[in-house]
């Protein structure tokens, strides 16, 4: 039996046959892959354009990325890892109807330097001694995760802690924080007596 030879390849025919659909299948898959190339290349080339909101920025603090959505800078992740709103105290994460589950940190600054502040006054102290607190309930949330919480109505608190449908823990915070220390201040004279 006298074998056939393909003159393109000098290969046996039936071997030029299955080399010539395996090289048309890698051609196909490398056109394919260009093309997602191209795509891609456009789409970093939209990122680095800021046109999807997202560009990469370098200056004398550093690189990073923006996020602007609109024509306004909304938020800066710098090199570093920082997060970071375009000024101070305006970058708002999540709302009333959409709020986070959990932050888990292992630690929370508030910037509170008397340099960012204007109008600073006493509160009243028998103001503050009025103020009482209700118990705290535990609770299943109706949206999201479904564990059971402990923490406050916001109907029920003082309407000086109240922010919408929540409560301002900052102000919560200072309140305590101030009973605790009249706690003290009681305390302290009657172990003096």
């Amino acid at each position: 039996m006298m074998r056939r030879i393909d003159t393109g390849t000098g290969l046996p025919i039936e071997a030029a046959e299955k080399l010539k659909v395996w090289l048309e299948a890698l051609e196909e898959e490398d056109l394919k892959l260009k093309n997602q190339n191209i795509f891609l290349e456009r789409k970093i080339a939209e990122i680095e354009n800021g046109s999807l909101g997202v560009r990469r920025i370098s200056d004398e603090r550093g690189g990073g990325i923006e996020f602007s959505p609109s024509e306004e800078l909304t938020i800066r992740l710098t090199l570093e890892g920082v997060l970071k709103p375009p000024d101070r105290n305006i970058l708002k994460i999540g709302d009333l109807d959409a709020y986070l589950n959990d932050v888990v940190t292992a630690n929370i600054t508030i910037g509170s330097s008397v340099d960012d502040k204007t109008e600073i006054r006493e509160l009243n102290e028998a103001e503050l001694e009025k103020i009482v607190f209700p118990k705290p309930k535990k609770y299943k949330r109706k949206i999201g995760q479904s564990r059971e919480e402990i923490g406050f109505i916001a109907e029920e608190l003082p309407e000086i802690v109240r922010r919408e449908n929540g409560y301002d823990l900052k102000a919560l915070i200072a309140i305590l924080v101030w009973k605790i220390s009249r706690l003290e201040e009681k305390l302290n004279k009657n172990n003096t007596r």
